[in-house]
């Protein structure tokens, strides 16, 4: 008995996009694209902080407004803002908050509402002490 054998069909193989020689370079072209972008939108979130962008846009029905801040240790910090027709000078600490001294807003510090951030904290104290000195006591 005499076998006869059925021609095999010939298949191609296709070459792959794919290099199969590493089996996780796509994991590794996946993850590095993640990273790479979660670090631009990093770099990104810091530059809108480090610059500001968020608090130099105040709102019209705002009721407090920050004009200067100074630090004055790791987590203390003196703050100047304002409240409707009041400047109100604050001690900033991680455990309380304390109210230092209460000025009137004159007219025209009004017109002036939107500070620049880069506001020197000691030239807006000093004239608000000068300011209050030249007041009469009540």
């Amino acid at each position: 008995m005499m076998m006869q054998t059925t021609p095999q069909p010939h298949t191609q193989t296709l070459p792959s996009t794919v290099d199969t020689a590493m089996p996780g370079s796509i994991l590794v072209n996946v993850g590095g694209a993640l990273v790479l972008i979660l670090m631009i939108i990093a770099v990104f979130a810091w530059l809108a902080r480090r610059t500001g962008f968020a608090r130099n846009h105040p709102k019209s029905n705002q009721i407090l407004s920050v004009v200067a801040s100074h630090s004055l240790g790791q987590r203390e910090r003196v703050v100047v803002i304002d409240m409707n027709d009041k400047r109100v000078l604050l001690g900033v600490t991680p455990g309380q908050i304390s109210c230092l001294a209460t000025f009137d807003k004159t007219p025209d510090e009004g017109a002036t509402q939107v500070v620049s951030a880069s506001v020197d904290f000691q030239s807006t104290l000093m004239n608000l002490l000068k300011k209050r000195k030249t007041e009469p006591a009540e």
